[in-house]
C-alpha cells in the first residue's frame, strides 16, 4: 500500500488535507466465485473545519473534515476512503474469468406449473388503440 498524504493551507489560510492512495486487494470474484486482486486507487480533498463551524464557505470540490479536540485518526481516514473506493461487484476481466459450471438458467421440468404474468392485462391494454 502506498498512501501519501498533504497538509497545507489554501489561498484563504484554510487547512486542507490531500490524499492518494494505492493498495492491491484481494476479493471475491462475483462471476466466478474465484479470488481477485484488484487494483484500487483514490484520491480526496479535505478542507478541515472545527467541528460545528458553518460549511457553506468549503470550497467546491473538497470534503468536509470535522475536527474537535480529539486528535485526527489518520488511520480511520484512510480506512474510510479505501472502503469508499472499493468496487461494489468485483470482478475479473470478462476475458479472464466465466462464470462456473451449473450455474446456467435451468430448464424449465415438465410439471413445473407455468405461472401467467400479472401485467398481461396492461400489455393488452398498451396495445389496444381504443383504450
Amino acid at each position: 500500500m502506498r498512501a501519501k498524504l498533504s497538509f497545507e493551507r489554501d489561498e484563504r489560510h484554510a487547512v486542507v488535507i490531500h490524499s492518494q492512495l494505492e493498495v492491491e486487494v484481494k476479493m471475491v470474484c462475483q462471476r466466478c466465485l474465484d479470488q481477485v486482486t484488484l487494483p484500487i486507487r483514490s484520491e480526496c480533498d479535505y478542507a478541515v473545519v472545527k467541528e460545528g463551524a458553518n460549511t457553506q464557505s468549503v470550497p467546491q470540490g473538497y470534503d468536509v473534515l470535522e475536527m474537535g479536540e480529539d486528535p485526527l485518526d489518520l488511520l480511520a481516514l484512510v480506512e474510510d476512503e479505501l472502503l469508499l473506493a472499493l468496487p461494489i461487484v468485483p470482478m475479473h476481466d470478462p476475458k479472464d474469468c466465466q462464470q462456473p459450471a451449473g450455474l446456467d438458467e435451468p430448464e424449465p421440468s415438465e410439471d413445473e406449473v407455468t405461472r401467467s404474468n400479472p401485467f398481461s392485462v396492461l400489455a393488452q391494454l398498451k396495445r389496444d388503440p381504443n383504450v
